[in-house]
């Protein structure tokens, strides 16, 4: 019997080992599949970023940025305009934007065709960003609309033929880390706030509002940021331990879908992305206030390389 046992107990020992070997096997195999998943839902995800970029709304073809003053401010080529559009892109006079208590009348110059959509222009009173949707005219290959920020009204000028645009040559990232992909308990404030959060543009501030902050685990430390309200989403502008080195100086964005019903939503750090700022200085850019500046690497998202 004794010696009956001493036969058996090696091969139960073979077949454990076995069976554990082919259970790690399949963890490694399923763990490297969600990798590969993951990684090709980020590379898509990467690559409608830098398609909305170069898309006719991205930030790439932009061509000025005007501040407008109380009454009459005249646009075109010309360097005796109030407005002087970019040599070579427009005609000399290409018309007037007229404000008044606080809205904008476009009034085309005689003879310069000026559409919205395929309708001919002339004089049109303008919608701004801070509606549905902005009034979007057109002139050639020029497009322009009007923008408020705070109490202060602008035209922003596109190129749709803007040399920027086809010599872009993409944004550097970090590798995919799934381990930046963190889920997040959303803590609301008794009553949503508004901030004035500072913005690239001296003296023009941005006023979010602020419904509660969004809390989370990273690299062994508990970590908070404020959720800033967009549409049927939260923004974080944030800073971290990379802003400046590896990163862009003023920060990053980051998007995140409302929270669920247990209250809880998904930071994924590997989508932090560069400000508008970073392919144009025609952008008005919110930066990271010093309540979303981590203590961490965030080694995740995009990168930006200060160029020469």
């Amino acid at each position: 019997m004794l010696t009956g046992e001493w036969i058996v107990e090696p091969h139960r020992t073979v077949r454990s080992a076995s069976a554990i070997a082919a259970i790690l096997a399949l963890t490694a195999t399923a763990q490297a599949s969600a990798q590969s998943s993951y990684e090709h839902v980020l590379a898509e995800w990467r690559s409608q970023r830098v398609a909305t970029l170069k898309g006719p709304d991205g930030w790439l073809n932009l061509a000025g940025l005007y501040w407008l003053e109380e009454g009459p401010n005249s646009f075109g080529a010309s360097a005796d305009n109030d407005l002087v559009a970019p040599e070579g892109s427009a005609p000399p006079k290409l018309g007037v934007f007229l404000v008044e208590d606080g809205t904008v009348t476009f009034r085309a110059a005689p003879g310069i065709p000026v559409f919205l959509g395929e309708s001919p222009v002339t004089e049109i009173l303008l919608t701004d960003d801070q509606e549905k949707e902005a009034t979007l005219l057109t002139s050639g290959p020029l497009a322009w609309t009007v923008i408020r920020r705070m109490d202060r009204l602008g035209v922003r000028l596109r190129d749709y033929d803007h040399p920027a645009v086809t010599a872009f040559a993409g944004i550097e990232s970090y590798d995919a880390d799934p381990s930046w992909r963190l889920k997040a308990r959303f803590e609301p404030y008794p009553e949503p706030r508004t901030i004035r959060v500072p913005t690239v543009v001296e003296g023009l501030g941005w006023e979010p509002t602020v419904p509660g902050t969004l809390e989370f685990e990273a690299q062994g430390q508990s970590l908070s940021l404020e959720a800033y309200r967009s549409d049927d989403e939260f923004m974080i502008v944030f800073a971290d331990a990379t802003t400046g080195d590896t990163t862009y100086p003023a920060g990053r964005y980051l998007a995140a879908d409302l929270p669920g019903e247990d209250g809880t939503t998904i930071l994924d750090f590997n989508k932090a992305y560069n400000p508008p700022c970073v392919f144009t200085e025609f952008a008005t850019c919110p930066l990271a206030t010093p309540r979303n500046r981590l203590p961490v690497s965030v080694e995740a998202g995009e990168k930006y390389t200060q160029e020469p």
